[in-house]
């Protein structure tokens, strides 16, 4: 009996004109721990939601943790380069931190720092490591960008990371909610706006 063509056992098949299924999972995962958080995202729903079986889902990641690092990880990747290519655009340095705000605050999440917090007893040191890896990313894509804006002569600022943890931080703000109905801005546009103006009074030559 010919075995040619056979795939190993268990492993999933992909769809065809479609995302990876790894892919897929990853996504769907990401957005469900940003905005539930660690503990109330289960592999069920994760399954149910990618369209795949909780076998699938362990084929590809067989503990939640592994789910949650891979996912995250993926996040702040596609982060990281939706800001470059914002900061790649024309206009004002002061312009593109506020599109980059904006772009950041429409995202429904649960924010970053508390939830690896909450989740960081649960990893070993290699996932732990790989989470600051992603996670210094982002400062440094932000270092950056203050540096070439320092150098441009559009902002005067003496510490750049500083700057860029300051300003990350700030993100919280725009994010605030008393309640269901009570927000602190009306919208991530003017959320975003008063985030960079006040920022801005600290760093403008």
């Amino acid at each position: 009996m010919s075995t040619t063509n056979k795939r190993p056992l268990g492993r999933p098949v992909q769809q065809q004109d479609s995302l990876p299924t790894s892919r897929q999972i990853l996504l769907t995962a990401s957005r469900l721990f940003m905005e539930k958080g660690f503990d109330s995202v289960s592999m069920n729903q994760v399954a149910e939601q990618s369209g795949v079986t909780k076998a699938t889902i362990y084929y590809y990641y067989p503990a939640k943790t592994d789910l949650f690092v891979a996912s995250i990880a993926e996040t702040l990747s596609l982060v990281n380069k939706r800001i470059n290519e914002i900061l790649a655009q024309p206009g004002s340095f002061r312009s593109r931190l506020i599109s980059i705000t904006e772009n950041y605050l429409k995202v429904p999440q649960v924010h970053i720092d508390g939830m690896f917090e909450q989740v960081k007893q649960h990893l070993n040191e290699e996932q732990q490591q790989t989470l600051i890896r992603y996670e210094n990313g982002l400062y440094e894509t932000i270092r950056e960008a203050f540096d070439a804006a320092v150098l441009d002569g559009e902002i005067a600022c003496e510490d750049t990371l500083v700057a860029s943890h300051i300003y990350i931080s700030m993100l919280r703000v725009g994010e605030r909610q008393y309640d269901r109905t009570q927000i602190l801005f009306p919208s991530s546009r003017e959320a975003a706006e008063a985030i960079v103006a006040f920022l801005w009074r600290g760093i403008h030559m």
